[in-house]
């Protein structure tokens, strides 16, 4: 029923309806971490803005609405949400998309020329129809989307026992290639938990009795997240019991306008003390000058380094003035490994960007700590870019290492001008400020401990709080490409062998080099080695990767095309022979059986020669052998052929390993010339 213009009064524990600008002259404490990131409350003023859906935690005062629904901040962030969800196919699915039309348009016009071939020869119509049948159903990959999904729901079960769950399957693939990693600082890169550091103290006391007036001037219950934070690090160093050496006689709880909570204690002689305690530059101002100046001066470079402070001073009955016991450091610390993490990610060939709404100072000492690099772009500046042109926004961007607050539409705007400029993105967050982000992103990854929000729009869901998941994720994201990769080599050659060959054999002799049957059988044959591709070891890769169509299909009708050749000559000589037909089948056949799933020892291992590392695991070179072996058995013993002799088995096997090393040669080769061109 609210509008904007409408005036609302904002109490303790009042969730904000609306953004809304303050109109008293007070100061609030509130709470909206859940759409800007930041780790701790913040103080609200008259003139400036509530964000909605804002926890109020101290104080009240009446406001405006500014936006409503989908106009407010929150609002615009389900918008993008929405947005994302419509993005373009997947980078997997375009490549699939590519590596098929490829397959079908060459298929058809080969099976096109064959039939028109055959019925120029007198063929019957039924005969040529049904042949023309069996070679489209053969030589189209039809099962070429189900193995590569397969391989991804394999890796996806690898990830699961890193303790990374995958809710969209593409994310495998799109993780293989991300090159821009944007972080969330709070909650991902730190601890999400405010903890208490080394104090600076003054005049005779000591670290435990900072601790002791520290506690004193605490809410005894229901803790703010810096008391949650005192106790921790008294509890630490076993200060936590001392405060009870003294009677509480009254207690004032924050105040938002004074900004500090106040206790007068009664000590075990019988005078007392007053105990203040709360934001340092507050406290410095009930200080003489001298220390007053020299508060000033810590707090500058506590803020310098990223920290809070928070200042304890006590007075005296006799006391006109407080006098200062110290200065107590507060941050939300990076996590154990974070460091070590971001250095690995960043070996592996991936350019990080911390995204944070914290302030800064702050941004810039965690970033500086976990090796970022220095450069800060603020969320005004940001702001300004997206005004101007896309060319513009984009090399500002690149050129910094973290954008510190920043909002929900800031990150989703990131993530899209680094999608824009053709980088594969990936986006790590914890709360409902980050879920438009992790929707837009190629692969959204929400870390341990992240919102309901933040989960359903990610790809990826880290159920262990360390970091490293992130890179083991990257690293089996690189294997199981490696496999979906070798096995569309293998699929495009493959077709590029059988067709071409059978089609150039009908055209120039006369007659198919084998039967319909034969060529069902191998169809059958192929699909036993490749969904063990899977299980295969893969080769270490330290950069990102992506699909290649030109370089994979260049490769991939080299290795067809030389199996043609090697295929056409055998059959040539056979014919010229005058072998009979019948034992030409067999024979080539088997030469299509073994020289084929050869070449899976060629595709797997990319740009190295087959004999190198990583070798064939287990669980691949057993299936890829066997279909041989059961191929060279149905030609020795004749099952839906004319059997062949053991000499003849031989001299096929001998024959294909000679041009299994020749292929290998010239696909290295290949490779090399690729190279040599992409660098001019």
């Amino acid at each position: 029923e609210l509008v904007p213009g409408d005036v609302v009064k904002l109490s303790i524990g009042d969730v904000a309806p609306a953004d809304l600008e303050l109109l008293d002259d007070t100061t609030i404490t509130v709470d909206q971490s859940t759409i800007t990131g930041e780790s701790l409350p913040v103080d609200i003023t008259k003139g400036n803005t509530v964000l909605s859906s804002a926890v109020i935690q101290k104080g009240s005062a009446f406001a405006k609405i500014t936006a409503t629904g989908k106009h407010s901040t929150i609002g615009e962030s389900v918008e993008l949400i929405a947005k994302a969800e419509q993005m373009e196919e997947s980078h997997f699915q375009k490549a699939i998309l590519q590596i098929g039309r490829f397959l079908i348009v060459l298929s058809v016009i080969l099976v096109f020329i064959a039939s028109i071939t055959l019925l120029l020869r007198g063929e019957p119509i039924v005969e040529t129809l049904r042949f023309a049948v069996i070679l489209i159903i053969a030589s189209i990959p039809v099962a070429l989307p189900t193995v590569l999904s397969v391989t991804m729901a394999i890796g996806a079960s690898a990830l699961a026992k890193h303790k990374a769950i995958v809710s969209n399957f593409t994310a495998v693939e799109e993780l293989a290639g991300v090159d821009e990693l944007c972080i969330d600082k709070t909650g991902t890169l730190t601890k999400n938990k405010i903890e208490a550091f080394t104090p600076v103290l003054y005049g005779i006391c000591n670290e435990r009795d900072l601790y002791t007036f520290a506690l004193l001037a605490s809410e005894e219950e229901d803790h703010s997240p810096i008391e949650k934070a005192l106790y921790a690090y008294a509890d630490a160093h076993g200060f936590s019991r001392l405060h009870e050496n003294y009677t509480l006689v009254s207690f004032t709880p924050f105040d938002p306008e004074k900004k500090t909570t106040e206790a007068v204690v009664q000590k075990q002689d019988g005078s007392t003390l007053q105990v203040v305690m709360g934001a340092s530059q507050v406290v410095a101002a009930q200080l003489d000058d001298e220390t007053s100046a020299d508060v000033s001066s810590q707090v500058d470079n506590f803020a310098k380094q990223g920290f809070r402070t928070l200042s304890v001073a006590l007075k005296h009955e006799s006391d006109e003035r407080y006098t200062l016991v110290g200065i107590i450091p507060l941050m939300d610390p990076p996590r154990d490994d974070t460091k070590t993490v971001i250095r690995d990610i960043q070996n592996h060939g991936i350019n990080l960007k911390m995204l944070t709404g914290d302030n800064h100072a702050i941004a810039a000492f965690i970033g500086a700590q976990l090796g970022f690099g220095k450069d800060v772009l603020t969320a005004k500046a940001l702001q300004k870019l997206l005004k101007k042109n896309d060319k513009e926004t984009y090399d500002q961007i690149m050129k910094v290492d973290i954008c510190s607050e920043v909002v929900p539409a800031d990150k989703y705007h990131i993530v899209e001008t680094l999608q824009n400029h053709n980088h594969i993105v990936a986006m790590t967050g914890d709360g409902v400020n980050d879920a438009p982000a992790l929707k837009k992103a190629d692969v959204g990854i929400a870390v341990h401990g992240a919102t309901p929000a933040a989960q359903k729009a990610a790809d990826l869901v880290l159920l262990n709080s360390t970091l490293s998941v992130v890179r083991s994720a990257i690293e089996l994201s690189r294997e199981t490409f490696a496999h979906m990769q070798s096995y569309a080599l293998f699929r495009i050659s493959e077709t590029i062998r059988v067709v071409v060959f059978i089609a150039l054999a009908l055209v120039v002799f006369e007659f198919s080099p084998v039967t319909a049957a034969m060529i069902v059988i191998l169809a059958l044959l192929n699909d036993i080695p490749v969904l063990a591709i899977s299980y295969d070891n893969a080769p270490e890769v330290k950069k990102p990767v992506r699909w290649n169509m030109r370089e994979m299909l260049t490769v991939a009708s080299v290795l067809g095309f030389l199996g043609v050749i090697s295929s056409f000559t055998l059959f040539y000589f056979l014919h010229l022979s005058g072998v009979e037909i019948a034992i030409i089948h067999t024979l080539i056949f088997l030469k299509l059986d073994v020289a084929g799933h050869s070449t899976l020892y060629l595709t797997r291992v990319g740009r190295k020669h087959f004999w190198e590392r990583p070798y064939p695991s287990l669980k691949f070179f057993i299936p890829a052998f066997s279909t041989r072996l059961i191929g060279t058995a149905m030609a020795y013993f004749g099952i839906f052929m004319e059997p062949i002799s053991f000499g003849a088995i031989a001299l096929i096997w001998l024959y294909a390993t000679i041009w299994l090393f020749f292929n290998d040669f010239v696909k290295v080769q290949t490779y090399k010339l690729l190279d040599r061109f992409a660098d001019r």
